[in-house]
C-alpha cells in the first residue's frame, strides 16, 4: 500500500504586537513533523533498498530539519563496534549519501594487486546507484575511475546526462574495495526538482567563442607556486580578468554571473525556455520495489524513543514564546537538527531572516538591510535551554529628525539584574557555584549622513552588556567552566546565553605547590629571552582609525615561553590539554656524542624526535632488539632527509663483534629484516629471488637474504669490509642511529 511522504515540516506565523521595539512570536501547530511513523516508513523505504546485514545488531540515528524539509542520519554496526554503515535519508526516503565502515588494515589485506579493475567496477558501481535511487536510471555518464593503492579501493564519479549532454553540477560519487566489489561510500548531489531545457537547435561553438572574446581579457602575469619538495617557485601565465561567461545555447546572449538578486533582473528572463517535463518522481514512497523489510529491536527502540521528544516545533516554540529572549521579529526562517550526546537528545535551532536582499541598491546603514540571526541548543525531552545566541544591530543613522535614533533603556545594573534573573531560572544548581567575573559594554556605532551624501561616524553609545560568571571550586576559580551571556540595553532581553560545564572529579588543591615554586619552574621554561622587539603606536587620524602610528624597536627579556601551563602539583611544563610537555629533540640530548662519527645521525634524529633515553647516547654500545625497536616504530613517517647515499665498506673487523644466538643484541642481518618489516616489505623480502654478491652470504640464514638484498639495494646497509656483509656481527647504537636516517632517506 502507497502512502505519501510529507515534506515536513514547519509553518510559522508571525502576529505582531509592540513592546518597546520588540514584536514576540505567537505559535502555531506545524502541519508536519518528526513523528514514530514518519521514521519507521522511512527506515523501511532505505532498508527496501539497501541490504543491511543481520550482523549490525546495533542502531541509531538522528533527524535535522531544515526549509521545511527533514533529514535522517540513520547509523548501524556490529555489536563488537567492528563494522558499521551508515546512510542519510530524507523524508520520502531518498539516500542521498551512504558509508561502509570496517575497523581493518587496509595493507593487511592480501594481494598486492587489486582482485577488480575499474572498468569491471563501474557497470557494478551504476547498478548500485540505480537501486539506490531508481530515478537515475540512464541519466548517468562516467567521468572518473581512480585506484588509490593504499586503501585499495576506486573512486568512482558519474556525472548527470539530459538530452545527451552533460550536467556538470549534478553528480553522483561512490567508492568501492578492489578487493570484494564491496561500497563503502556513496554521495548523491542532485536536483530533482528543477526543469531541463530542450534546445534544438544550438548557436554552435564557433558563434559562441565569438561571444566569449568579446567578453574576456587576458592578463600575462608572473605567478608564485611551490615545487614537489614545497619550495617556491616562479612561473609566468594568462589568466582571465573575469572568471565566469556563460552564453546562451539559443539565442546568443552572455552571462557573467550565476547568482542573481531581486526581481527584474536576467534570472526573470532571457532564458531558454524549458520544455515540458515529464515528472520521474513517484508522487509516493513505501517500499516502492515491493521488498519485505524487517525492523530489528534496535531499530524499534530508537523510533519509540521518538515518542518521548519534543517535537522541533515544540523546541522552536519553546525559544520563540520565552519573553526574556531576544527574538527579532523578522526571523521567518527555522531549521533544527537533532542530536545524541552521552545518552541525551538536544535540539540545535537556527532562525534567520530569509527577506530578499537588493544588493544593487542597498544602503549599509539603513536598518532596511540589517538581517537578523538567531541559535539555540534545547534538552530534547526536558526543553531546558542549552545555550542562546541572537544577534543585534550594532550599526544606526539618523538625520537631523532624529527617524532611526538609538535609545538606551536600561542601564548597566538592571542588564545585571536582568541576566542574572535569566541564569538563575535556567540554572540555578549552576549558578550557586558561579561568582560575577566581570561586565562589560557591547558599543553600538552611530552614523549621520552628510551633504554630499555619504555617512560619517557620528557617536557611539552602550547597546548592551556582556556578563560573565565564573565557575569556583573552594575559593580557586575555575575558567574553562562558567556562565556567560549578554543583555541588549534597549529591550532588556537576553541575546546571548552559555552555560559550559563539566561533571568530572576535580582534584584537591591541598597539597599544591606554592605560586612562588610555580614561577620558578615557569621562568625556567624555553622561551625566556633577551630579544628586541618592535612596538607600535596608533592614533586615530580622525578618518581611518589606527593608519596614523609611530613604531620603535626596544631590548627587553620576553616570556615568549609556549606552551604556558605549570603543573600544579608537579611543576611540569604541560600543554594545552594538559599533558606533559616534550619539545621535540629536547628529551634527546646527549654527553657523549660530539666529535663522535655518528654525532650527525643521532642529532638529525633526535631532531625528528628519535631516541634513545638517557644523557648518554652511548654510540659504541651493542643495541638491544627492545633499543632497536624502539627507534624503528617510535615514529615511522617518511621525512626525506638524504644524508647519506651509501654504506660505509671501509670499517674496521672485530673478530669480538661476531655474536650467535644472542637475543638481547641485534645482528645485521637481523637488522636488515627488522628494517625491512618496519617499512612494510616483508612479503617482499620473503620472495626465493634474491641474491646479495657478498662473498659471505652463506652465513646469512636463507629466510634473511630478502631482506639483506633490499637493504644493499636501497643502501640502508653494505659490506661491512670488503665484499664481506659479516651477517652475525651485531650492530651499535650509533650504527643503528646512522640505519634509522639511511631508511627514512629511502623513501620505499
Amino acid at each position: 500500500m502507497k502512502a505519501r511522504f510529507l515534506a515536513a515540516f514547519m509553518v510559522i506565523v508571525l502576529v505582531f504586537s509592540t513592546f518597546t521595539g520588540f514584536v514576540p512570536f505567537v505559535p502555531v501547530e506545524a502541519e508536519n513533523a518528526l513523528t514514530e511513523e514518519k521514521m519507521k516508513e522511512v527506515l523501511i523505504e532505505v532498508k527496501s533498498k539497501i541490504d543491511i546485514g543481520d550482523e549490525f545488531t546495533e542502531f541509531d540515528y538522528s533527524y535535522n530539519e531544515r526549509s521545511g524539509k527533514g533529514r535522517f542520519y540513520f547509523n548501524w554496526s556490529t555489536e563488537d563496534n567492528m563494522d558499521g554503515i551508515s546512510i542519510t535519508a530524507d523524508d520520502d526516503g531518498r539516500i542521498w549519501s551512504f558509508s561502509r565502515y570496517a575497523n581493518s588494515s587496509y595493507s593487511s589485506k592480501d594481494g598486492v594487486l587489486p582482485n577488480y579493475i575499474g572498468e569491471e567496477l563501474i557497470p557494478m558501481a551504476e547498478e548500485w546507484i540505480c537501486q539506490a535511487e531508481p530515478d537515475l536510471k540512464g541519466k548517468l555518464e562516467i567521468s572518473g575511475c581512480s585506484y588509490q593503492t593504499y586503501r585499495k579501493t576506486y573512486y568512482i564519479t558519474f556525472t548527470r546526462i539530459e538530452n545527451g549532454i552533460l550536467l556538470n553540477d549534478n553528480s553522483v560519487r561512490i567508492t568501492m574495495d578492489a578487493m570484494d566489489a564491496k561500497v563503502l561510500s556513496y554521495s548523491l548531489n542532485w536536483n530533482f526538482e528543477v526543469s531541463i531545457p530542450k534546445v534544438d537547435n544550438p548557436i554552435g561553438e564557433k558563434k559562441a567563442a565569438a561571444k566569449v572574446d568579446e567578453t574576456v581579457n587576458m592578463k600575462l602575469e608572473y605567478r608564485l607556486g611551490y615545487d614537489n619538495d614545497g619550495n617556491q617557485k616562479v612561473f609566468l601565465a594568462y589568466n582571465p580578468d573575469t572568471t565566469y561567461v556563460a552564453v546562451d545555447a539559443k539565442n546568443g546572449k552572455v552571462y557573467t554571473t550565476r547568482t542573481y538578486w531581486g526581481s527584474g533582473s536576467d534570472f526573470d528572463y532571457g532564458f531558454n525556455d524549458a520544455a515540458e517535463a515529464e515528472s520521474t518522481a513517484d508522487e509516493a514512497y513505501v517500499g516502492s520495489n515491493g521488498k519485505e523489510v524487517r525492523l530489528s529491536d534496535n531499530e524499534i527502540k530508537k523510533i519509540d524513543e521518538v515518542k518521548d521528544i519534543l517535537t522541533s516545533e515544540e523546541a522552536v516554540n519553546l525559544i520563540k514564546k520565552n519573553k526574556k529572549l531576544y527574538i527579532d521579529q523578522n526571523l521567518n526562517s527555522a531549521r533544527c537538527r537533532l542530536y545524541c550526546k552521552d545518552g541525551e537528545y538536544y535540539w540545535s535551532i537556527s532562525l534567520s531572516d530569509d527577506r530578499p536582499v537588493d544588493y544593487d541598491n542597498y544602503n549599509y546603514y539603513s536598518s532596511e538591510w540589517y538581517r537578523a540571526s538567531a541559535s539555540a541548543s534545547v534538552n530534547a525531552k526536558t526543553g531546558k535551554i542549552i545555550s542562546f545566541y541572537a544577534s543585534t544591530r550594532d550599526y544606526y543613522s539618523y538625520d537631523d529628525e532624529g527617524s532611526d535614533k538609538f535609545v538606551a533603556n536600561y542601564t548597566k545594573k538592571q542588564c545585571e539584574k536582568l541576566f542574572e534573573e535569566f541564569a538563575k531560572e535556567t540554572d540555578p544548581e549552576e549558578f550557586k557555584a558561579v561568582k560575577l567575573s566581570d561586565t562589560y559594554e557591547n558599543t553600538v556605532y552611530i552614523y549621520k549622513q552628510t551633504y554630499n551624501g555619504n555617512y560619517d561616524r557620528e557617536d557611539t553609545a552602550t547597546g548592551g552588556y556582556t556578563v560573565q560568571y565564573k565557575r569556583y571550586y573552594k575559593d580557586i576559580p575555575f575558567s574553562a567552566n562558567g556562565i556567560s551571556g549578554a543583555v541588549e540595553a534597549v529591550t532588556g532581553k537576553v541575546t546571548r546565553y552559555n552555560l559550559t560545564w563539566t561533571d568530572a572529579e576535580i582534584p584537591e588543591p591541598e597539597t599544591a605547590i606554592s605560586e612562588k615554586e610555580a614561577f620558578d619552574a615557569y621562568i625556567n621554561y624555553d622561551g625566556f629571552d633577551l630579544v628586541y622587539e618592535l612596538v607600535s603606536k596608533y592614533e586615530d587620524s580622525g578618518k581611518y582609525y589606527g593608519v596614523d602610528k609611530e613604531v620603535k624597536a626596544r631590548l627587553v627579556y620576553r616570556t615568549a615561553i609556549s606552551p604556558y601551563y605549570v603543573d600544579a602539583f608537579t611543576g611540569k611544563q604541560l600543554t594545552w590539554n594538559g599533558q606533559e610537555y616534550k619539545p621535540a629533540g629536547v628529551s634527546y640530548k646527549y654527553t657523549d656524542i660530539n666529535g663522535t662519527k655518528y654525532e650527525r645521525a643521532i642529532k638529525l634524529l633526535a631532531d625528528m624526535g628519535y631516541g634513545l633515553e638517557g644523557e648518554e647516547f652511548k654510540p659504541d654500545q651493542k643495541i638491544t632488539n627492545e633499543e632497536f625497536e624502539k627507534l624503528l616504530t617510535s615514529n615511522r613517517y617518511y621525512y626525506g632527509y638524504n644524508y647519506y647515499d651509501v654504506a660505509d665498506e671501509d670499517d674496521e673487523v672485530d673478530p669480538e663483534d661476531l655474536v650467535k644466538d644472542d637475543e638481547t643484541q641485534v645482528t645485521r642481518q637481523e637488522a636488515c629484516k627488522l628494517i625491512i618489516t618496519s617499512m612494510g616489505g616483508s612479503k617482499l623480502a620473503e620472495m626465493d629471488i634474491y641474491k646479495t654478491g657478498y662473498s659471505d652470504e652463506k652465513k646469512i640464514a636463507k629466510e634473511n637474504i630478502g631482506a639483506v638484498a633490499l637493504c644493499k639495494g636501497l643502501g640502508i646497509m653494505g659490506a661491512k669490509s670488503g665484499k664481506k656483509f659479516k651477517p652475525n656481527t651485531a650492530i651499535t647504537r650509533g650504527e643503528a642511529a646512522e640505519l634509522m636516517i639511511r631508511t627514512l632517506s629511502t623513501g620505499f
